[in-house]
Order: C-alpha cells, then sequence, then structure tokens
C-alpha cells in the first residue's frame, strides 16, 4: 500500500510552539527523570511529513465511528507512533504482559499496537506526523470501547467490545477513569503537528547521536504502559528505543508534556531519562508437546512460559511468570536430533498471518517454527529467510508467557525424541530454554 506523504515531502507548514504546564506522572520501574527547560537546536531545520496528523488520522476514521450502533462514541486514547527502525509497543510493559498481549492480539487481528510490527517512519520527529496511530473510544450508554486505526493512511475500525469485562482488552492505567478521559479529550484543540514542533526544541537538546534510531510516541489520555507515564491535560510526546529493532540494554528516554488546549507561548517542561529495555536471564519453560500431521506435514505444538527468578536477600528464588522486554529477535532456535545432530531449518510456508496454523504446510527442505497466541493466533515465524540466514517473518514482536511454539516438519519425519532449544542472539542477552518432542 502507498504511504501518505511518502518520500521526503517537504512541509511548509506554520506552527506555533505550545505551552508545556504538565508533568510526566509515571508508574514506571527503573525510570527517572530530571524536569528541565530546553533550549534551541538546529536539528531537523525542515519538517518532513511522513503520515497523517492526529487531527487527519482521527478525521479518516471518525465517520466509520459514528456509524457504528451503541453510541456516542467519545474519543479517551490516543497513540501516534514514528519508529525509525521495525518496532513493536509490546516489547515494552504492561501492567500484565500476559494478559495484554494474548487478549487484545486475539480481538484484533489487523495491524494495531499489540498485533504485527509497526510501519518505519521515515520524516524528522518535529512534524506531529506518523505512519501509525490507534484510537480508543467510549460509549457511556453501553459500556463498551472501540478500537480504530489509520496505518499508513488507512483507516480500519474494529467492532466494540466491553469495557474492563473478562477475556476483553483493557490496557489502560485508567486514571481518573475511562468516562472521565473521553470528557476531557473534547478539549483537546492542538493537533500533533503543534505539539511535537513545541516538543522538539527541548527534547532534541540532549538528543543522542543521530546514528542511533529512535521512535516518537505522541499520546493523549491514560497510559497503557506501566513504564511510561501519562500527562493529564497535554500531549505526552516520547522518544524511547525500546522496542526498535536489535535495541536492547540501557537507552536514554527523553519526553515533553505539551498543552492541548493553548498553543501559545514558548515554555518547555521536559524530562531526560533512562531505562533497562530488557532485565534477563529469561527462562523458556515448555509445557508437554502435542503433534497432529496429515500426509505432508506435522506440527508439533509446545505451550510455553516466560520466567524471571528473582533471587531474594534470604537465599530464596521466586519464578515470575509475566516479564516484559524479550523480543523475537533477541533469540535464536534450533532443532537436534536426540543424538545432537543439528537438522536444517527451511523457508517458513506462512510467512504473514494465517487463520490457522494448519495453513502453515511443511517445506520438503527442513524444519520451521511458528509463534501462536495463547487462542492459536499467528503472531511470527522462524526459518530460512531471504538472504539464506535463519530469522523471523516479522522483524519484531515479544515473547511472553502463555504463547504456543509449533514445529513444522515434513511429515516423514519423526521428530520424536528431537530436541528444540532457545538461545540468545548476542552476548548481552540471556535467555535459555529446552523442549523434547
Amino acid at each position: 500500500m502507498d504511504r501518505m506523504s511518502r518520500g521526503g515531502l517537504l512541509s511548509t507548514r506554520r506552527v506555533q510552539a505550545a505551552v508545556v504546564v504538565v508533568l510526566v506522572v509515571s508508574a514506571a520501574i527503573g525510570i527517572y527523570w530530571t524536569v528541565k527547560a530546553g533550549g534551541p537546536h538546529s536539528g531537523f531545520p525542515t519538517l518532513i511529513d511522513d503520515g497523517p496528523s492526529y487531527f487527519e488520522a482521527l478525521a479518516s476514521v471518525n465517520a466509520s465511528v459514528r456509524s457504528i450502533s451503541g453510541g456516542p462514541w467519545a474519543i479517551f486514547s490516543v497513540y501516534g507512533i514514528a519508529a525509525q527502525e521495525p518496532f513493536s509497543p509490546n516489547v515494552l510493559s504492561y501492567l500484565s504482559d500476559n494478559y495484554t498481549v494474548n487478549n487484545c492480539g486475539r480481538l484484533f487481528d489487523g495491524v494495531t499496537l499489540w498485533n504485527g510490527t509497526l510501519p518505519i517512519f521515515t520524516g524528522t520527529f518535529n512534524s506531529g506526523t506518523a505512519p501509525f496511530w490507534q484510537f480508543a473510544f467510549y460509549s457511556n450508554s453501553t459500556n463498551e470501547d472501540l478500537i480504530a486505526t489509520n496505518v499508513e493512511g488507512v483507516p480500519h475500525v474494529y467492532p466494540p467490545e466491553p469495557n474492563q469485562a473478562n477475556g476483553t482488552c483493557y490496557p489502560w492505567i485508567a486514571v481518573p477513569g475511562t468516562l472521565a478521559w473521553s470528557k476531557a479529550l473534547t478539549r483537546v484543540s492542538v493537533d500533533s503537528t503543534v505539539a511535537a514542533a513545541a516538543a522538539w526544541p527541548s527534547v532534541s537538546v540532549d538528543w543522542p547521536q543521530p546514528s542511533e534510531p529512535f521512535v516518537e510516541i505522541m499520546s493523549l489520555g491514560p497510559s497503557m504502559f506501566s513504564r511510561i507515564g501519562y500527562v493529564t491535560g497535554g500531549y505526552l510526546v516520547l522518544f524511547d528505543r525500546c522496542g526498535l529493532l536489535g535495541v536492547s540494554g540501557n537507552q536514554t528516554l527523553l519526553g515533553a508534556a505539551v498543552n492541548w488546549s493553548n498553543p501559545s507561548g514558548q515554555a518547555i517542561n521536559s524530562g531526560l531519562g533512562g531505562t533497562n529495555c530488557d532485565a534477563p536471564p529469561y527462562a523458556v519453560q515448555f509445557s508437554q508437546p502435542a503433534e497432529l500431521h496429515d500426509s505432508i506435514t506435522s506440527w508439533t505444538t509446545i505451550p510455553f512460559q516466560l520466567v524471571w527468578y528473582f533471587h531474594a536477600s534470604n537465599g530464596s528464588v521466586a519464578p515470575y511468570y509475566d516479564p516484559w522486554g524479550l523480543a523475537n529477535w533477541m533469540t535464536s532456535w534450533n532443532l537436534t536430533t536426540s543424538t545432537g545432530q543439528a537438522l536444517p531449518p527451511a523457508g517458513p510456508g506462512c510467512q504473514s498471518w494465517v487463520a490457522a496454523v494448519s495453513e502453515c504446510i511443511a517445506n520438503a527442505s527442513g524444519w520451521y517454527a511458528v509463534i501462536l497466541s495463547a487462542s492459536g493466533a499467528w503472531i511470527n515465524s522462524y526459518g530460512m529467510q531471504p538472504g539464506g540466514v535463519a530469522g523471523w517473518s516479522a522483524p519484531v514482536t515479544a515473547l511472553v508467557s502463555q504463547q504456543q511454539l509449533v514445529v513444522v516438519a515434513p511429515s516423514s519425519w519423526n521428530v520424536t525424541g528431537d530436541r528444540m532449544a532457545v538461545s540468545p542472539t548476542n552476548a548481552t542477552l540471556r535467555v535459555s530454554g529446552s523442549a523434547s518432542l
């Protein structure tokens, strides 16, 4: 599909700086902030758009939202994401990774915050544009939520879901509450173009080397990430690296709060901080495998838990089954026989989303693996990629507990007793685990 404003479209749009008056409220672990006043920066002297602004993306879905029964629908959550490399928000930390990734991913089968790798941004961060926008609306009359997206200029509206019901998707840290947020966001009169232009001069003072890719997250409303706070009365314009392809360890975290209703003045309050993108070591604990096969393909499904082990000061060790921060690209997978002989990986028969794993047909030249959600939905595939290197079909997705690994092999193979093992892709990461088929 064509991307809006693709190819470095130069914008002569005039913007006014907005007053920044609100401090970032963060419930995050491992993040520290220093509130400071910023000055001008020579970076990004011109505006380069890549995708719509907040108002433009919202306008693209509004007509469809109004036609959905159960309204009136009031917006309460906005996320615009401009990532300079492939990015998955699921690598960030929700209050419950298992619940959020598995339930939200199951309910919304398109490109959302919870599914797939988000598109790459080629504009400038001061433009306030993004190739990915996601909105959440609330109906007080039916107590339902509705999700809508604009992905590379293409709008999509999903069916409503009950608000905060068991088994549904509700990742938001809803303080002061969904209804209160939906009323508050009616006062937003400043577009993201103004907010980003106001935030950039302050944030860019502490900008690291241009060779380091970042992701800009522009949000309104409650936070859904335990590592990222929220702003009451304004935009949170955050610059992060966690969740980007190839990024791990300690990273810079920058942010600014921009008033959403007063587009005058030039005062900027911003935050300079840092965070650890991941917290190894991870242990992958596999459950009992189950095999199905037909005349061509065998599918061996192994549910798994992702575990951290906390070592207390008294010497006790406690497992934690809801960790965050492990991305697929951090892991390498190997299948060996019971005697330790390596079996050749092959190209995956399902490089993108399929309705059922039975559509992942065996490759006669070897095995490949598929990661499924707890409900059996396709998330990613691992095997030989173009260029002859083993890797992932979707560049960045998260690995969390209650997902399932499916080993796909020719039905002529006898995989009983074979061993699947996971190892890290670089020396700074620690992840391990193995299962006998």
